[in-house]
């Protein structure tokens, strides 16, 4: 069963079914799947403890993939102020993990992307569902 939950106005977070460590492993295989590049993993958690803070697990990914997002940005870059893409993997206080992204559909109408740039992030949307649910355990894994 798919739980997702918009925290925010165009924030979508997706149920994991596994654990913290299973589900990143998942989301890294998901991004490689699909030609992603990850360009950045950077593990908040260690470094709050680094600064001898406690932080629940939470990983950010920053990645792309560079024939889609650079064809938007020639249209539209502004759009550069959200590309790369990002996913926040987070275990609340229940232990439940979540993974979070910016709906990209969302983030065309906020920058009143021109109908162009709307069509190429559709399918965007629909990748970064597949990744989240694939990385979640909810789905079987499919190409792009």
């Amino acid at each position: 069963m798919t739980h997702t939950v918009q925290h925010a106005e165009g924030l979508i977070s997706v149920r994991s079914s596994l654990p913290f460590a299973k589900t990143a492993a998942c989301l890294l295989i998901a991004l490689e799947r699909r030609g992603m590049t990850l360009h950045a993993r950077i593990d908040h958690a260690a470094n709050a403890s680094a600064a001898g803070l406690h932080l629940r697990p939470t990983q950010l990914f920053i990645f792309n993939y560079p024939e889609v997002e650079g064809h938007i940005l020639a249209l539209f870059p502004l759009m550069g102020l959200d590309l790369p893409r990002k996913i926040a993997l987070w275990e609340d206080e229940a232990g439940v993990v979540w993974i979070s992204y910016d709906d990209p559909l969302w983030l065309g109408r906020r920058y009143g992307a021109p109908r162009e740039v709307m069509a190429l992030l559709q399918p965007m949307a629909t990748s970064f569902t597949g990744i989240a649910l694939e990385a979640g355990g909810q789905s079987h894994p499919s190409p792009r």
